[in-house]
């Protein structure tokens, strides 16, 4: 496991000189303020795709900070401390305190990768723990937008604001888009109020998706800032490699996927409209993941350890699928997905086999003959 292979070499630096080291000294000194500069410009761009970006890099950054920090009551006061200075930089430039709750946020989270990473846990807990902390801090910087502005908050303020802003979007992309255009008048108001509802459904997912994925780069950044930043000043320390850095995605996940796909076919959205939202959110939240597994499991069986080609030929794939008939990214999108789905099975139901051929045959000595023995 690569995080164990990380903390080996951590508790040998830590018990080695731990003074004289410049080469440590000025990347801490280069990371922590590079990370508290990327948070404040998070702060500023909240709500945007570069300030997810930022904030990524900035909690990456300062993850790997952590690593070339000793002893522990160091790490807890660089951590404050830059939580603390991000706040109020951010605070200083946007007036704003959920904008600076913000960029103290993606600090904390760099902390937290540490944290996972010390207590050896696997790449998939961290991911998902990143996660539901990120979903769990943007939920209460939306109840504290709300109470800042009106006073109050409930759900029926949040919904109205994402009526409100789907209504806007749906408008806005009426006006650009030719399809759009060519409905004509006397529906298209039934069929925007249509599109905001069908969209408004998917908003669940669609908030879950966007931390799950802020929640992968941030994992996917560290790996490359660890393997490049800290060997430089541990040469010691070994870099993470690509065959540690797997998803693992349980079957009751694998099985859950396959029986909300399944059962929205048998559930009408117009009869049963709670049911069918229910299915279909839990449908798009658990898709990526095997959609990533798939990724990993098409790499290993078929273009085993050449990542370079894969890249590119998945790429191409892509690319041509996208200009020449695009109907088929959502099908290769599909493949993927039953691909992901068949590996995260493939080894549970191998065990199940193998415990049915125990409890049937027994468990054969050595002495048996060579025909005898079940492959």
């Amino acid at each position: 496991m690569w995080v164990r292979t990380i903390m080996n070499d951590a508790k040998k630096n830590e018990k080695g000189p731990k003074s004289g080291n410049m080469a440590q000294a000025i990347e801490i000194f280069a990371l922590v303020p590079a990370s508290v500069f990327l948070s404040v410009a998070a702060s500023a761009l909240f709500g945007d795709l570069a300030g997810a970006l930022c904030g990524v890099l900035a909690a990456a950054l300062f993850a790997c900070a952590l690593f070339l920090m000793f002893p522990a009551l160091l790490r807890l006061g660089a951590a404050a401390a830059s939580a603390a200075i991000s706040f109020f930089i951010a605070y200083s430039i946007c007036g704003n305190i959920v904008n600076a709750l913000a960029g103290a946020m993606y600090i904390a989270a760099g902390a937290l990768v540490y944290l996972g990473v010390k207590g050896k846990r696997p790449r998939t807990k961290i991911t998902v723990t990143l996660a539901c902390f990120l979903a769990m801090c943007h939920i209460g910087l939306i109840a504290l937008h709300f109470l800042t502005k009106t006073g109050a908050f409930s759900i029926e303020m949040v919904s109205s604001a994402v009526d409100a802003g789907l209504s806007e979007g749906a408008h806005l992309a009426a006006s650009r888009i030719p399809a759009f255009s060519a409905i004509p008048d006397a529906d298209s108001a039934a069929y925007m109020q249509e599109l905001v509802k069908n969209t408004k459904a998917m908003v669940p997912a669609l908030f879950a998706l966007y931390n799950l994925f802020a929640a992968y780069l941030l994992a996917s950044f560290f790996r490359c800032a660890y393997n490049i930043l800290i060997p430089m000043a541990n040469p010691g320390r070994k870099k993470i490699k690509n065959k540690y850095w797997r998803l693992n995605i349980s079957a009751v996940s694998a099985i859950a996927a396959i029986v909300s796909i399944l059962a929205s076919f048998f559930v009408p959205s117009q009869k049963y409209p709670l049911p069918s939202i229910v299915l279909a959110n839990l449908a798009y939240i658990l898709a990526p993941g095997f959609f990533v597994v798939g990724i990993y499991f098409m790499h290993d069986k078929v273009f085993k350890e050449k990542s370079g080609i894969f890249s590119i030929v998945l790429a191409a794939g892509a690319l041509t699928a996208a200009m020449v008939l695009p109907a088929l990214l959502p099908a290769l999108a599909l493949a993927l997905v039953i691909s992901g789905l068949c590996a995260t099975l493939a080894g549970d139901v191998k065990k199940l086999v193998e415990k049915a051929k125990k409890a049937l045959l027994g468990d054969r000595g050595d002495d048996d003959d060579d025909d005898d023995c079940i492959d």
